[in-house]
């Protein structure tokens, strides 16, 4: 097992790595301010390639998938990189990149050539949501938005939806709902829904929440949506069954690991402004920094390397660890950092602050504990279900 980056994954890297430094981290405190997106980035990676890289090679794209297990890390490391600088931008090139993936898995060779090759050429967007209001109560695979049949195959769809990240800009939104009189888990249902559809209502201006931004995430309504029976993803039950649920545990590992190694990038660049680079609990303290970090950067590859070996359950479990300790390492440099590099950075002239709001809301959605729970479950040999919690 060798993490040691190839000239392939050092390529992403450092690219991703400019498009941060050179265009994500000047625009990152104007789009947290007016909870824009971060449209430039978006464009950068398009400029630049990175909104193909998981999409399938016969469709103009590189091919990245951790659905596969076809380089399950390239995607990985543009979120880290991204999140080093904004988790806001990082997210957004999330959503695409798992959207991107499940398409790419699951969708036939007419939907793949309709729905990705525009966005190899062009650069479009994709989004995916699953939430809405009570979910969490009822269970993620129990919604309220709903779909009735029609004939020819396709659906009627009404309900109300939130968080739906990159909906505003996106060509084509996948959407999760339940089918009308139908038992769970054969209901749950995902369709693709194209930009501007009739009945597809964006509110935009419900999106104001502390942290995060940028990573705009409206609520929307679906109000008698008509989808024909060819923007339907394979089908009644299909999502539940496929297990592809728990290949998204380390984007959300990614993102946070990239935040820490950003407060850990601000500490070592202030503290010498500070003066305070000879204080032993300083010391101390950006020592434990660096060990923290390097564990969850460890775990975060040692699952993905598990996703290339198709090694399913290790995987599943492994992806779990990676999000559980990233998420404890990025909560605990907020307090870490805030003690050591003193209340001045904590000014709007500096990232902290944001850096600070964006780990308490995306922790928040990444279900700290009932992620515990489950790596619990798999520790004492009971049955588990990774994909129950996204």
């Amino acid at each position: 097992m060798d993490f040691e980056l190839d000239e392939h994954h050092r390529k992403i890297r450092d690219t991703a790595r400019e498009i941060a430094e050179t265009v994500i981290a000047p625009n990152a405190a104007k789009h947290d301010r007016d909870y824009s997106m971060p449209a430039e980035a978006l464009a950068a990676c398009r400029d630049r390639g990175l909104l193909k890289l998981c999409i399938p090679k016969e469709l103009g794209g590189q091919g990245a998938s951790i659905v596969t297990g076809e380089d399950p890390f390239a995607h990985l490391l543009v979120i880290e990189e991204f999140a080093r600088v904004d988790m806001s931008a990082a997210h957004c090139f999330q959503v695409h990149a798992h959207t991107s993936q499940l398409l790419s898995a699951a969708g036939t060779v007419e939907q793949k050539k309709r729905w990705l090759v525009p966005v190899a050429e062009k650069g479009g967007i994709l989004s995916w949501t699953g939430s809405e209001f009570g979910r969490t109560m009822r269970g993620h695979l129990n919604l309220t938005s709903e779909a009735k049949a029609v004939a020819g195959g396709g659906y009627i769809l009404n309900g109300v939806k939130n968080y739906g990240t990159n909906i505003t800009d996106a060509a084509w939104n996948v959407v999760a709902v339940n089918i009308a009189d139908l038992p769970s888990p054969e209901n749950f249902l995902l369709v693709v829904v194209p930009k501007g559809a009739k009945g597809l209502e964006v509110d935009a201006s419900w999106w104001r929440p502390t942290g995060m931004r940028a990573a705009v995430s409206p609520k929307f309504t679906l109000a008698d949506l008509q989808i024909p029976a060819n923007d339907v993803l394979q089908g009644p039950g299909f999502y539940p069954k496929c297990g592809y649920g728990s290949r998204w545990h380390l984007g959300f590992a990614a993102n946070h690991l990239g935040a820490a190694q950003g407060l850990f990038d601000f500490t070592i660049g202030y503290l010498p402004k500070r003066g305070t680079t000879n204080n032993p609990h300083t010391q101390r303290s950006v020592g434990e920094m660096r060990m923290k970090i390097a564990g969850a950067r460890d775990l975060v590859y040692h699952a993905a390397w598990l996703w290339s070996k198709m090694r399913l359950k290790e995987a599943e479990e492994f992806s779990l660890l990676a999000k559980l300790f990233a998420i404890e390492v990025a909560e605990w440099m907020v307090g870490e950092t805030i003690r050591v590099v003193g209340s001045t950075a904590l000014l709007e002239t500096f990232p902290v602050h944001r850096v600070i709001r964006d780990i308490h809301v995306h922790s928040t959605h990444a279900n700290l504990y009932s992620t515990a729970q489950l790596v619990g479950r798999s520790c004492m040999g009971i049955e588990f279900d990774s994909a129950q919690q996204q």
